[in-house]
């Protein structure tokens, strides 16, 4: 192999670290680096597949051998029934297409930074094999490395479309170096000179390839950077709900800008059995950032929720809390979060797939489902004032619901100044909620936010603007409840809707985000600083007391129905199991067993290749010392010569043996014609005055045009099949010199 193929390997390799390099834009939308290992072996097993057909005169079904290559690669870290783990089925490709079906949901629905669960770890392998593929092509087979930086640009540009702020400096900084590393591997090894036909045939092969990279990352770009990066609620745009449907889901978070985009309503829940009006609670939201505004906190295994579900930290059981049955009926609704009503104890008519957390009171998934009418068994807690001012001590709950970080010194005053005459945690709370809805300090409820005036967008809300929608004002009460000691967070659902004919009907205008503080003994208590009017909130009856509205919401209706019996008092609504939670499929990992399939699958390909990446990188050393001309000149080109040889089999030389002897035998051997039997012995007498003539004797002349006719003769005699360039024979010859005495 010349020089050239040897900068085709090295660029390959070079194209492979390019692409991992790019990848690691992702953490930036990835809550953890666990889809990094599996994405690293699905890029070596197709970049060491390209460099392995490269070895072998790679034609036209080097992509479909490579795509192969890929599809192994994701049945053994995802498809987990093929035979030997490896081999796919038309099983396989279901689950393969189940992933990804998820994981579209995830891109849909989540907002970053999202956990990599085995959806979107599938999803991400797949998308970084195919880019191996086509910066390996068009680096290496088209010679166009510059066009693969377009290729490694787009996988950039989805991590940067889908974050909401700059993109790690590292992750640029390691692109830009292995596109350099691309460019400079390429440019070495262009060829300046060449026949018509095989400048005609690259060409052809580069405006192919380039053409179809560019209609992959023109695909790729627009599925992934469809997904708006600001939030609002609803989460999702009719436009983009399921096909013929018209199903909703929400985002899991709350943005201090943006705009609450107001379609036609969409019907999306009724329910039967409410007790009273009060909130649907779809998701909690934990965790603040100043400039990302309120954030889901990372979702635990949890308990199964068709089971007896534990009370949320901080809640004591009452007996004033009778269980009510709520019957709910999605109607337009699709998400990975169920939405519920109160305290959640249990959940009838439910797959085994979904979750509860009683930390966040969430019911999720791991997937996007379809979920037909289910029934809530819940508890509606019905604190009075004096309770919940006699609520003392610590709230037993993270600390991360009293994490303020960035807020500010002057959010902070703000709160003291606002609760400097309550006496107790209740009073601060009232204070808080009022402040926002007392017409006399200038809140408006507006669906179009005030053009912000600085990049601090809560002290926008807090001290200029003073006008938004519900995201605005129950993230902003959530900071301040936090600054007075308060554990507070953000929830996401809807209001209970109109009443018709005894049913409540809940539309995408009932969306909305309140406050819920936690008190203890009590648990999380709602809170609703967004002066909607108009009736369409609900107040408790612990607020309705407290001071007179002036706001337009309605009280809480006072009239209680039939309660429901208790679901454990006795039958199989009672029974308590407690299931490992291995049981649940939906896990939010790759499996031990795939990882190790994959890592068994990357060493093999790593030991397929290595021989023939060692090989490659002696002979481009020794072409490049045989081009120097300095002392050792003619032995490294002799012993490149001689690897040659024995990669075809020759035996290596015998000790003692003369170079003129060695090349007289592999000439005979091969039958080699005149011509490059002359550069042979021109060799063979260079490195005999290298070795054995005087001390510092210098060997000069044209060395690697020898080299270069010595071995194109041999190559065009004896052309080295698939195996002898995947397993040279030289680097396992225990005979080859790799030493020759130069006498200095």
């Amino acid at each position: 192999m010349n020089r050239t193929g040897t900068n085709r390997h090295l660029t390959g390799l070079l194209a492979l670290t390019a692409v991992l390099l790019t990848s690691t834009a992702f953490s930036a939308v990835l809550a953890d680096w666990r889809w990094f290992p599996p994405a690293v072996m699905t890029a070596v097993v197709v970049s060491c597949t390209g460099i392995a057909l490269r070895m072998k005169r790679d034609s036209w079904w080097g992509v479909p051998l490579q795509l192969v290559a890929l599809v192994v690669m994701l049945t053994a870290l995802f498809g987990g029934s093929g035979p030997l783990g490896v081999i796919p089925t038309p099983a396989t490709f279901g689950e393969l297409a189940r992933l990804l079906g998820e994981a579209v949901e995830v891109v849909r629905t989540g907002i970053p930074p999202v956990p990599s669960g085995t959806a979107i770890t599938c999803l991400i392998c797949l998308g970084i094999g195919v880019v191996t593929l086509l910066v390996d092509r068009i680096a290496v087979t088209g010679r166009a490395p510059a066009v693969a930086g377009l290729v490694l640009l787009c996988v950039f540009a989805v991590p940067a479309s889908l974050a909401d702020r700059m993109l790690p400096w590292w992750a640029f900084l390691g692109s830009a170096v292995g596109f350099a590393a691309i460019l400079s591997a390429g440019s070495r090894g262009r060829p300046t000179a060449g026949s018509r036909t095989a400048s005609v045939r690259r060409v052809s092969e580069t405006v192919a390839v380039t053409s179809v990279a560019c209609v992959v990352a023109l695909l790729t770009g627009t599925v992934f950077t469809g997904v708006g990066t600001q939030g609002r609620i609803p989460g999702s745009d009719p436009d983009q709900a399921a096909p013929d449907t018209g199903e909703i889901g929400l985002r899991p978070f709350t943005s201090l800008r943006g705009q609450l985009d107001r379609d036609e309503p969409v019907e999306l829940f009724r329910i039967k059995g409410l007790p009273r009006e009060t909130y649907l609670r779809a998701m909690t939201l934990s965790r603040f950032d100043p400039e990302r505004g309120w954030r889901l906190g990372s979702l635990p295994e949890g308990v199964p929720a068709r089971e007896r579900l534990p009370l949320p930290p901080g809640t004591k059981q009452r007996s004033s809390s009778p269980t009510r049955r709520v019957e709910i009926e999605p109607v337009g609704y699709r998400d990975a979060w169920l939405p519920v009503f109160g305290v959640p104890r249990r959940v009838l008519g439910i797959g085994d797939a979904w979750r509860y957390d009683p930390a966040s009171g969430m019911i999720f998934t791991r997937r996007t489902d379809d979920t037909d009418s289910y029934t809530e068994l819940a508890t509606f807690p019905d604190p009075s004032e004096e309770e919940l001012r006699a609520s003392s001590g610590d709230s037993p709950v993270d600390q991360v619901y009293l994490e303020t970080s960035g807020a500010g010194e002057r959010v902070r005053e703000l709160a003291r100044r606002i609760t400097a005459n309550a006496r107790n945690r209740f009073d601060r709370a009232v204070a808080l909620n009022d402040y926002f809805t007392d017409p006399a300090n200038g809140f408006t409820y507006d669906l179009s936010t005030a053009p912000a005036s600085s990049h601090d967008a809560l002290a926008d809300f807090l001290f200029r603007g003073k006008r938004g929608y519900c995201e605005q004002f129950a993230s902003a009460m959530a900071v301040l409840l936090r600054e007075v000691g308060i554990p507070s967070r953000v929830a996401v659902g809807f209001t209970s809707g109109r009443d018709e004919g005894g049913e409540r009907v809940i539309t995408t205008e009932d969306a909305h985000a309140w406050v819920e503080a936690h008190f203890p003994g009590h648990g999380w208590i709602t809170f609703d600083p967004t002066p909607l009017g108009e009736g369409r909130g609900s107040v408790p009856p612990y607020l309705d007391s407290s001071q007179q509205r002036e706001d337009g919401r309605s009280p809480a209706p006072t009239s209680e129905p039939t309660s429901a019996p208790s679901p454990f008092d006795s039958g199989e609504e009672g029974q308590h199991t407690s299931q490992a939670a291995s049981e649940d499929s939906d896990d939010t990992g790759v499996p031990v067993g795939a990882l190790l399939s994959g890592g068994a699958a990357l060493l093999l390909g790593v030991g397929f290749t290595a021989p023939a990446a060692l090989r490659a990188l002696r002979r481009r050393r020794r072409w490049s010392l045989a081009a120097s001309g300095g002392i050792g000149t003619a032995g490294h080109a002799w012993r490149e010569l001689l690897d040659e040889a024995i990669d075809r089999g020759n035996v290596s030389p015998p000790p003692g043996e003369t170079p003129r002897r060695t090349a007289e035998r592999v000439i005979e051997s091969y039958g080699l014609p005149s011509d490059v039997a002359e550069a042979w012995h021109e060799l063979a007498s260079a490195v005999e005055r290298e070795r054995y003539g005087p001390p510092g004797g210098r060997v000069t002349g044209p060395q690697r045009e020898a080299l270069h006719r010595a071995v194109s003769g041999l190559r065009a005699v004896r052309p080295l099949g698939f195996r002898e360039r995947l397993l040279p024979r030289s680097t396992r010859a225990s005979g080859t010199p790799r030493r020759s005495p130069v006498r200095r």
